[in-house]
């Protein structure tokens, strides 16, 4: 399909009044002719609504089947399966999304391509997973400085061991059903080993992304509804849950215990300050993982005494694999637009960052890179922080994105819940349904706090005094 800048140009509609199909289109692509008629001028279904969605799509599109003349999304469903439109769903949707956006719905309509099967039919061969999320992922090409980058999908067949599994196995998208989508539904929340399910979160986010694709093959004509059954309820789908450490947390650390944490990463090794840094920006000032190894020194706002602030612009994209010192650069816009934001950080912050700043002799450029100049790697990370918190007896050791919900706990207890949440780079919905934790210590406080509030007159303490007598009389008689 063509992925150049189209030429368009659609002629009026013409009407033959002796054909049963009295209304003719007629348009040309990049100076090729094509045309189909219609029973009616006007209408949903008619001539001039035909001319409408070409002249929008010409704006809005960029891959144009040359032999019909018509974008992707106009396409007709016969003969296209649900691994066909999971990559023409891909190639429309990539450039307006951001780009941890991009990964996560590679991956679920990967997902979907591989667990989506006729009914009978044997599940992907070994690799399948690997060898189509890269079908699905476009390569961007660097052009030249007055030029744009662009992006490009490869035009190679796949392997054929998997080419001949699509062929046979991935149903038409007008053919999906419920059956078809429930078996799909119920791997779709499995591991790649077909045991082990996913977290909860990520089983609700690989079916929302693949629901959502499918929306657009509704909107498309393809599919009248997105038949996907309900997830049901009770003992059945309570044992599918994720019943890992993480999940099953439902406590944060306090300030002190936190702080007791990241003076525990410290050792005799020059990475354990980088990783104290990182976690502090993530502890105290809530950002993303992927924000905090993007931070550039120009980013710090640290005063000499005082609260300072740190500018999020930018953050680890994820693109390019699964590590932030990949050989390709992977920089890119944060999470969503709530995502660019100045947060402001407290003094304690601020301290900690001056003494990195100073420890590595910074002035400009990354503000993290290890001793060999790279980016730090998430793993090396997640054991600096799960010894710390095993050293100083935390009994939920912490990860990066853990620091991030301790955070937001901290916060929803001392101040507004939409201030909160505009620290944080997101909505109110999503802080309090994902994010706010119970802080370790709080119960003992919170009853401290609430003897303020159920406190006795003499008159009240007196009649619950004789009302005791008079249980107790009860119980001796």
């Amino acid at each position: 399909m063509s992925a150049r800048p189209v030429k368009l140009t659609v002629s009026r509609t013409v009407e033959y009044p002796d054909r049963n199909f009295a209304y003719v289109v007629r348009w040309r692509v990049n100076g090729r002719g094509h045309w189909r008629s219609f029973a009616a001028k006007r209408g949903s279904n008619g001539a001039d609504a035909f001319c409408s969605l070409l002249e929008v799509a010409a704006i809005n599109e960029m891959h144009w089947d040359p032999d019909s003349g018509l974008p992707t999304s106009m396409l007709a469903p016969s003969g296209m399966n649900v691994a066909e439109f999971g990559r023409s769903f891909i190639m429309d949707e990539w450039r307006r999304l951001s780009p941890s956006t991009r990964k996560s719905y590679v991956e679920a309509v990967t997902s979907l391509i591989v667990n989506c099967r006729r009914r009978g039919a044997p599940h992907a061969p070994p690799g399948s997973r690997q060898t189509i999320s890269a079908w699905l992922t476009p390569l961007l090409v660097m052009g030249p400085d007055d030029e744009p980058d662009e992006w490009h999908w490869s035009d190679g067949p796949l392997p054929r061991n998997v080419q001949a599994w699509i062929d046979r196995n991935s149903p038409l998208v007008a053919e999906l059903n419920r059956e078809i989508l429930f078996e799909a539904d119920k791997w779709m929340r499995l591991r790649p080993d077909r045991v082990t399910p996913y977290a909860s979160n990520t089983q609700n986010r690989l079916v929302t992304d693949a629901k959502t694709a499918l929306g657009v093959a509704v909107k498309r004509g393809f599919l009248e509804n997105v038949p996907w059954p309900r997830r049901e309820g009770g003992a059945t789908a309570k044992s599918d849950r994720n019943t890992d450490d993480e999940t099953r947390q439902e406590e944060v650390p306090s300030v002190s215990q936190l702080m007791a944490i990241l003076d525990a990463m410290l050792s005799h090794q020059p990475a354990s300050y980088l990783y104290r840094a990182m976690s502090a920006i993530c502890g105290l000032a809530g950002l993303r993982p992927g924000e905090t190894v993007a931070l550039e020194v120009d980013d710090l706002l640290l005063p000499k005494s005082g609260w300072g602030s740190i500018k999020v612009t930018k953050a680890w994209s994820g693109i390019e694999g699964s590590k932030w010192n990949s050989s390709i650069e992977t920089i890119a816009g944060p999470k969503t637009q709530r995502s660019v934001r100045t947060v402001p950080i407290p003094p304690l912050l601020v301290v900690i960052l001056i003494d990195w700043l100073e420890k590595r002799d910074l002035s400009n450029g990354p503000l993290f890179l290890t001793t060999g100049g790279l980016r730090p790697t998430q793993s090396n990370w997640n054991r600096a922080l799960r010894r710390a918190s095993i050293a100083t007896g935390w009994p939920y050791p912490l990860t990066p994105y853990g620091l991030r919900r301790t955070n937001a706990s901290h916060l929803v207890q001392a101040i507004p819940i939409a201030e909160a949440a505009a620290r944080l780079g997101h909505s109110v919905e999503v802080l309090t349904k994902h994010y706010v934790k119970q802080v370790a210590g709080q119960t003992a406080l919170s009853n401290q706090i609430l003897n303020g509030i159920y406190t006795f007159d003499d008159q009240t303490s007196a009649r619950l005094s004789s009302h005791s007598s008079r249980v107790e009389r009860r119980i001796r008689s």
